[in-house]
Formats: structure tokens, sequence, C-alpha cells
């Protein structure tokens, strides 16, 4: 039997330990909290008090962390088995624990401080430990954490630059202030605009274009923005984009088997000349993409990562064409008075080699229509009603979308629905 005495500073030294590893992190990140793929999405972004880990079943050895919000996006965990990576789910009022005081979360009531990135990097190093999967605390991460993430993507790149593969979102203004950062990361921002915004913009081009016609017009950082228009609140679509953005610097950074667990990834660098550049500036169907060396003449060029992100930036940024893709997915539409349940296009995963038809609607006159995946041509439908049958696709997030072609040869492109085959 242990002396009291001995029992007693046992039982001290036991409370301290737990109390400082609770002291660590702020509250509602420890205990880890596993999330499995039993509850619904709808149901589970009700839960903003507690931060949870998503493992993809039978992955041994993640590839990466998707750091995600639980907002109205759709479900994360569709990405997180498709990339192979570990997901951390933080619900809105966690920004103040990541390095953003907004007085609308109240976290600030609970009365700890302000914090910042290294408390995410804590918490994989936690969670690392207790689930026997040590590559969490060194894996490449990607993020969406909302309007603030230049700031927040800034400073956990600053903690750990060898780990930060693409970051996403933030505000125009906000994203100015940190040009070392969008040298080095490549960066996805997007809003929607306003009848009026798009005048003005029209306007800026009309006065701007003359200065860069037959010009080089390079991107000068790895920041891309894009647009939505016609939808009320664009945090409902701009999402989509920002995963085919991750999706692409995914495929280009990461080597396709990760090292052994616990041992850091070498990330593939950025090489800003190898990508595409997009100009951010039209409203309207074609907004003219081309490589990073044959950009001229565009008025707002923006980065993007490869072809088919090009294409996919293309068809997401159009400004209210008159041809819908209608199958086999279609663009994001807003459900309910509210939009509290909306989908953004990945709630419908099929199997790689699935055969799919593929359908468009359009009010204009067009001599052909053809289906994209990003670049890649699909098929070809040459009469209306534009449909075509027993299509293909291999594993992988598509940015599909529909191209009409006017007997002129003009073309436009429908806005992009986006489709995982896993």
């Amino acid at each position: 039997m242990k002396h009291p005495c001995l029992l007693a500073v046992l039982i001290v030294v036991g409370m301290w330990s737990n109390s400082a590893k609770a002291q660590e992190l702020p509250p509602g990140w420890l205990p880890i909290q596993r999330l499995d793929d039993k509850p619904t999405w709808s149901d589970f972004r009700k839960i903003d008090d507690k931060i949870h880990l998503y493992l993809p079943p039978a992955v041994d050895n993640v590839r990466g962390v998707f750091v995600c919000y639980v907002f109205h996006s759709q479900d994360p965990r569709e990405l997180a088995r498709l990339w192979k990576f570990a997901l951390v789910t933080v619900p809105w009022p966690f920004e103040y624990d990541l390095g953003h005081n907004d007085k609308r979360n109240g976290r600030y009531k609970l009365g700890h401080p302000v914090g910042n990135m290294g408390i995410l990097l804590n918490y994989l190093n936690v969670a690392a430990k207790e689930t026997k999967h040590p590559e969490l605390a060194v894996a490449p991460l990607v993020g969406w954490l909302g309007q603030n993430g230049s700031h927040l993507g800034n400073d956990v790149f600053k903690r750990a630059p060898e780990r930060v593969v693409a970051w996403t979102d933030s505000f125009p203004n906000t994203l100015a202030k940190y040009p070392d950062f969008t040298a080095k990361v490549p960066f996805a921002y997007a809003w929607e605009f306003t009848p009026q915004e798009a005048k003005d913009r029209q306007a800026d081009r009309d006065k701007k274009l003359p200065q860069v016609k037959d010009q080089p017009t390079p991107a000068l950082d790895l920041s891309c923005r894009a647009n939505t228009y016609g939808f009320a609140h664009g945090i409902y679509s701009k999402w989509t984009f920002f995963m085919l953005f991750l999706d692409r610097l995914i495929g280009l950074r990461l080597p396709e088997t990760p090292p052994p667990a616990g041992q850091p990834t070498k990330l593939r660098p950025v090489e800003r000349e190898k990508g595409w550049v997009g100009d951010y500036n039209p409203v309207g169907e074609w907004n003219p993409i081309a490589p990073f060396a044959e950009a001229r003449g565009m008025v707002t060029p923006v980065w993007l990562p490869d072809a088919y992100c090009a294409w996919g930036w293309r068809a997401y940024h159009s400004a209210k064409p008159d041809i819908k893709l209608t199958a086999p997915v279609v663009e994001y539409r807003g459900k309910g008075p509210n939009r509290k349940d909306c989908g953004l296009g990945f709630d419908n995963v099929v199997k790689p080699g699935t055969p799919l038809t593929f359908a468009a609607e359009t009010t204009g006159a067009y001599a052909k229509m053809e289906f994209r995946s990003g670049d890649k041509v699909l098929g070809t439908s040459e009469k209306a009603p534009f449909r075509i049958n027993g299509i293909r696709l291999e594993r992988g997030l598509h940015a599909l979308f529909a191209v009409g072609v006017t007997p002129a040869g003009e073309r436009k492109a429908s806005r992009a629905a986006f489709l995982v085959v896993d």
C-alpha cells in the first residue's frame, strides 16, 4: 500500500499533468473527437463547439491534411477520401483560436487569448500520437478557413513553410498585405459581383485595355481570383472553385506515394512560369486564358496551375451564360429560401468507368455543343437536344461544363459543375 502522502502527491501530479495537457489547446480541441461517415453533413455541421478529425477508411498513411470550415460547404469527407487526406473540421467560432477575433463568433467570452495557427499544428501533434498516425505531425497542408485565409494561411506558412501546398479565400484588400506569401504559395479567392460592380469592371477594362494590347501580361504572383455572377451570396458557390484549385495543386506538388509514416513529404516546387494565366477583368462567358509564356493583352492577369484548372476557372467565372449543363450534374443551385442546406455539386460521387449521359440546355443558337472536363473534350453533339451518352470518367475531381459554338464560330461556356469520381 502506498504511503498516504505519496498517494496525495501522485494525485496532484496527475491532475497537474491532465490540466497542463488541456491548457495546451483552447476548449473544444481536446480530447480528440473522431468523425466517421455516419452523420449526414447537414446534421454534423450544426456542431459548433468542438474540432473533429476524420481519417478516411482503409488509409493507413494519409498523404496530407485538409483543414476545412464547417460552414455551408458540401461534405468535405468526399474530398478527404479522394485525396487520401485527413480532415480537420473547424466550426466558424474557432476562427478566434486560429488568429482572427471577430466579436460575432463569441469565443473571446471563454476567456482565453486570441490564438494563432500554431494551435492547429499543436493539435496535429497530439492527434498524431493519439491516433497512431505519426504522419499527421508532418503531413502537407491545404485549407479553407473563410475570408481571413490570407492572414491565417500566411501565419501557418511562417510556422511550417515546408508543409503548405496551397490555401484559399480572402478579402482582396487583405491579401494584398501579404506579397511574400502569394509569391510562394498558390492562393485562390473569390466572391460575387453585383450588377453595378460588373459595369464598373467593364469600364475599368475599357480604360486599361489599350495600355496592355499586344503586350506580355504574365501573372505577377501565385494568386488566382474568380467571381460568381448572379448568385445571391458567393460563399455558397466559391467553395467549388477553391476545391478545384486545391485538387490541381495536390496533384502537382505531392508525390503519388507518400513517404513512410512520420517522415516529412518533400513537396515539388511551384514554378510560376509553368502555369497558366487568365484575365480576371472581363465580365463575359469566354474570358481569355493562355499558357504563362503566351499571356498577352490581359488587363488583370491571374495565375492558374495548369490547363485543366484554367478551363475550369473560365467556366466557373462565366457571367450568366445561356447554356446550362443538365447532366450528369448541374451547377450549384441554392436549396430552400434561406439556403440552409445547399449542395455544391459534390454530392454525386460515382465509380470510375460508370457510363454517364451528358446533356445541356440553351436558349441561344449554337451549331454544336462540346462537353468538357476541364481542357479535355469528352464528346460533341451537333444538334439540339444536345446530348451524348456512354461517357466514362477516370478517378478524380472533375470540372464539367458545356461549350457552345455558334454558326459564326463564337464560343461560350456554361458554368462549371463538379463531380467526384472515386
